[in-house]
């Protein structure tokens, strides 16, 4: 029986990180997405974004509606990143500490 759980378990994890990675995917491609999409006049390098393009997605006024949407599905990709990566982590941690 033990070794049907491990297999479960194993496929859980395989399951696990291979979500993370098609998330970390999304989440760059949204990204990228969301900064082209600024607003006209907005200069990505520039004080706005303090000379660092990827902060124009955390000034949403200076995107525009559809950088705004590009910008909530890269934060959603990255919050799904950081669950299938941490769950396992986080569950690894409790069995081998009841070892």
């Amino acid at each position: 029986m033990t070794e049907v759980l491990t297999w479960i378990a194993l496929v859980g994890f395989v399951g696990a990180w291979l979500l993370a990675a098609i998330s970390w995917v999304a989440g760059l491609i949204y990204g990228l997405k969301a900064i082209r999409r600024t607003r006209p006049g907005v200069v990505l390098w520039s004080r706005d974004t303090l000379w660092n393009p990827s902060n124009v997605l955390l000034r949403p006024a200076l995107l525009t509606d559809e950088g705004r949407a590009y910008r909530r599905k890269c934060f959603v990709a990255t919050a799904i990143f950081i669950a299938a990566v941490g769950i396992p982590l986080l569950i690894a941690a409790a069995s081998s500490a009841l070892r």
